[in-house]
C-alpha cells in the first residue's frame, strides 16, 4: 500500500484490490511465458513510474466509459482501473486495451 497526500495535505492510501493483483499476475504470466523475464522487468519498471505519478501528482485521470471509474494507461496495451474515495486510491482492474471493449466495461461494471 502507497500513500499520497490529498489536497487538503492529508496522506491517501493506494491501494491494491485482489482482483488488480490477480490480473497483474495473469499479465505476469503471459508476459514471462510469451516474451520473457526482460519484459516483465521493463514492465514493472513503467508500472511503478505510473504508479508514482498518480501516487505523487494531483492527477486525475480520463473516466472510463461512461462509469465513475478513472483510466492510467501503463502502456499501450494496458490500462489500470482505479477509483477515488475520500482518502483512499483503489487500483481496481488491469484491463488490456485490445481486447474486446465490451468485454472490458462489462468487467469493470459488473459487482464482484
Amino acid at each position: 500500500m502507497r500513500q499520497k497526500k490529498d489536497l487538503q495535505g492529508r496522506r491517501m492510501n493506494i491501494f491494491w484490490t485482489n482482483r488488480a493483483k490477480s490480473d497483474l499476475e495473469n499479465l505476469e504470466d503471459f508476459l514471462i511465458e510469451n516474451w520473457g523475464f526482460k519484459v516483465v522487468e521493463d514492465f514493472y519498471e513503467i508500472l511503478e513510474k505510473k504508479i508514482a505519478l498518480l501516487e505523487n501528482e494531483n492527477l486525475i485521470h480520463q473516466k472510463y466509459e461512461g462509469t465513475d471509474f478513472h483510466r492510467l494507461l501503463v502502456t499501450k496495451h494496458n490500462s489500470i482501473i482505479y477509483e477515488i474515495t475520500e482518502h483512499q486510491i483503489n487500483l481496481l482492474h488491469m484491463i488490456n486495451n485490445f481486447r474486446n471493449p465490451e468485454h472490458n466495461y462489462n468487467l469493470i461494471t459488473k459487482k464482484s
